[in-house]
């Protein structure tokens, strides 16, 4: 396939193509609106950014490859009670293994860690009523722990960069740009308006497909 026929078919399947790339299409924090409270109160710097991140690398597509195989035959609503569940049991050998990796610093973010067991980036598969594979449950969880590592991480590195001048611990910048972004009403602020970009940058990218195939015909 040609790159003008592989223009034509990501327009064509336009919602496939959305589906399939989690990270940028469909990032399920700045486009689908997931996991916000944590991200808006507990990723204030790259090091918070990268332990959530872990909590999530450990969660995820655990929790739904599980789920995926207990609740085949399952209503909604029993899955509303496995899903939680085994995402609760999923969660403390993560945290059993955060704790031998990195010590307490696993409990530098109090209860926004634990708070992931509920949160609808881990749980909101429960309302689907459609049987998911072994294989796509896997490859599915994947993508959308990329796309949320890709948004904390980035996410992170901008508060901790606007509130107090540094990434990572290391001074860029003398000045604190916005004091505000390492407290929760920054941290949505600040979502928000990378979320707006975020959808302008994939508007562009859409017009862009459109007019090259439109050039070629």
């Amino acid at each position: 396939m040609d790159k003008r026929e592989k223009i034509r078919d990501e327009l064509l399947n336009w919602d496939n193509t959305v589906r399939k790339r989690k990270i940028t299409l469909s990032n399920p924090v700045f486009i689908k609106g997931l996991a916000l409270a944590p991200l808006a109160i507990a990723a204030t710097s790259l090091k918070n950014s990268i332990i959530l991140s872990i909590a999530v690398v450990l969660m995820l597509t655990p929790t739904r490859v599980i789920t995926s195989l207990i609740t085949r035959k399952m209503s909604v609503p029993l899955k509303t009670f496995y899903y939680p569940l085994t995402s609760a049991v999923v969660f403390g050998f993560a945290y059993y293994l955060m704790y031998r990796m990195m010590g307490t610093t696993a409990f530098s973010l109090g209860v926004y860690l634990p708070i992931l067991v509920v949160d609808p980036l881990i749980v909101k598969n429960f309302e689907k009523t459609r049987k998911e594979s072994f294989k796509y449950s896997i490859i599915n969880g994947l993508r959308n722990t990329g796309g949320f590592v890709v948004a904390c991480l980035l996410l992170g590195t901008v508060r901790e960069l606007l509130a107090a001048g540094t990434i990572g611990g290391v001074q860029i910048m003398k000045v604190s740009l916005l004091p505000m972004a390492q407290h929760s009403f920054g941290g949505f602020l600040i979502i928000g308006i990378i979320s707006a970009l975020w959808k302008m940058c994939i508007g562009s990218y859409h017009d862009r497909l459109e007019r090259e195939v439109a050039a070629h015909e």
